[in-house]
């Protein structure tokens, strides 16, 4: 699946302007695939909706894109999604190496970073409750299983978790509604695009 999933972003013949494009247009709607996989009976986790950490006595916080529950023990994880496809060269597409996210600088990416790491100082709220959580998932677009096991013992992560390998499971699932949302923006991609190609009347 691997060089499948690669490839539909990145083949030796094709143009860098393409690259580009296909990775901003999967982004508009990359994190709908973790909610149709999470929601499938046979997912090993449940989303449970926005998580947003916050230290104690703080007003504000920072909201991530996951709160995953496991299945099998209830055990809450709050999770981000980092998708980068063609950004430098396709450097961060596939995650082979922790030093690949030494770039997330910004201050939620840091706070996600002291759940991973077991640190206490951050409280989880999904809507206007409280969730005890286990711990933090990283959802990257594909990864080696080097680079999993490197990323997860440097910064403590319960998993790690690639859209790459979702696809595979809604696909081989049959997911409808993953199915039926695909075949939807391709037609209404399609319908853009012959409506530029046809002459308008006034």
């Amino acid at each position: 699946m691997s060089d499948g999933f690669s490839s539909i972003f990145r083949k030796t013949d094709m143009p860098a302007a393409c690259g580009k494009y296909l990775s901003r247009v999967f982004g508009i709607f990359s994190e709908q695939i973790v909610r149709f996989w999470a929601s499938d009976s046979r997912s090993p986790y449940e989303d449970l909706g926005r998580p947003t950490l916050r230290k104690p006595g703080e007003t504000t916080g920072y909201t991530l894109d996951f709160t995953l529950r496991r299945k099998d023990t209830g055990k809450i994880y709050v999770a981000e999604q980092k998708c980068e496809i063609e950004f430098q060269n396709y450097k961060y597409f596939i995650l082979t190496d922790v030093k690949q996210l030494e770039h997330h600088s910004k201050d939620a990416f840091l706070a996600f970073l002291e759940v991973a790491s077991g640190n206490e100082n951050q409280r989880t709220f999904v809507g206007r409750e409280e969730l005890q959580t286990n711990g933090a998932i990283l959802i990257w677009g594909a990864a080696t299983p080097e680079g999993k096991r490197a990323v997860k013992n440097a910064k403590g992560f319960f998993d790690i978790l690639t859209i790459e390998d979702m696809v595979r499971d809604l696909i081989s699932w049959d997911n409808k509604p993953y199915r039926e949302f695909m075949e939807q923006r391709r037609a209404w991609a399609n319908e853009m695009f012959d409506g530029l190609l046809q002459s308008q009347s006034a």
